[in-house]
């Protein structure tokens, strides 16, 4: 893929995840790209740009920048999380946060979601309450962290397809997205 044609991809695929677009977080997921040192093309650290779990470029160590160095405020728009790490009331506020951000109305049946299931039920549990409306996308970046958020259905088949076009060569690596519904097992 071209270069010009990659940095459309992005900033379309940039501007669908944040709803509108943001120079900052661009630039910065660009960079990720641009600077890529491994065999994933740079695709994780974008999608930590876009969950605001950016590492800072100037460290050596590779550590995620200060909250106020973040392009995108942490968990706003896309959830980077992995399986059994948020406990239930995180779970709830990742939620919050992602209507807040993407303007999305749905009503959440707390009751259904237990402190003994970890995100991979929660997740499945909100998929089937959802049904019908909006969808829960992940993606599948190189990492163990689940990289979801919820959008309407037609935002999200076009941000699946965007993901595809901007991981179709990555090597080492085939980076995926889906829909999470309610037989999601992780």
């Amino acid at each position: 893929m071209n270069a010009s044609y990659q940095t459309d991809v992005l900033k379309e695929f940039c501007t669908l995840m944040l709803c509108g677009h943001q120079e900052n977080a661009f630039q910065r997921c660009k960079a990720c790209l641009e600077n890529a040192a491994d065999e994933y093309g740079g695709i994780p650290d974008v999608l930590y740009v876009l969950s605001g779990h950016a590492v800072d470029p100037e460290d050596p160590f590779g550590n995620i920048a200060y909250r106020e160095d973040q392009p995108v405020r942490p968990q706003y728009y896309l959830i980077s999380t992995d399986a059994g790490a948020p406990c239930l009331e995180d779970f709830f506020w990742f939620i919050d946060n992602i209507k807040e951000a993407c303007g999305l109305a749905f009503p959440v049946d707390e009751e259904r979601f237990s402190d003994d299931d970890c995100i991979v039920e929660w997740l499945a549990e909100l998929a089937g309450q959802l049904e019908g409306s909006y969808d829960i996308v992940d993606f599948d970046g190189a990492s163990e962290d689940y990289h979801f958020t919820i959008m309407k259905k037609e935002d999200s088949r076009k941000a699946m397809d965007l993901f595809g076009q901007l991981t179709a060569d990555t090597e080492g690596y085939s980076c995926t997205a889906f829909v999470i519904t309610k037989d999601f097992e992780g």
